[in-house]
């Protein structure tokens, strides 16, 4: 068709996924590694309760218990 012009996302910044960070890539990353984020949402798929409440340490222990 002519006079129709495509649009890219070329110039538009990096996509969403791009900067992911290497611990989000690697699901047997070492927890010490993770974000407390990534280790809270890994507690609540385990089912740990009071994670909310848990700091990063706390998290990575409630982690290793299970």
């Amino acid at each position: 068709m002519a006079g129709t012009t495509t649009t890219t996302t070329a110039g538009r910044g990096p996509r969403k996924d791009e900067g992911r960070r290497k611990t989000q890539e690697e699901p047997h990353a070492r927890l010490e590694e993770r974000t407390r984020e990534e280790l809270y949402e890994l507690a609540g798929e385990l089912g740990i309760a009071g994670r909310s409440d848990m700091t990063k340490s706390e998290l990575i222990e409630a982690i290793r218990r299970r």
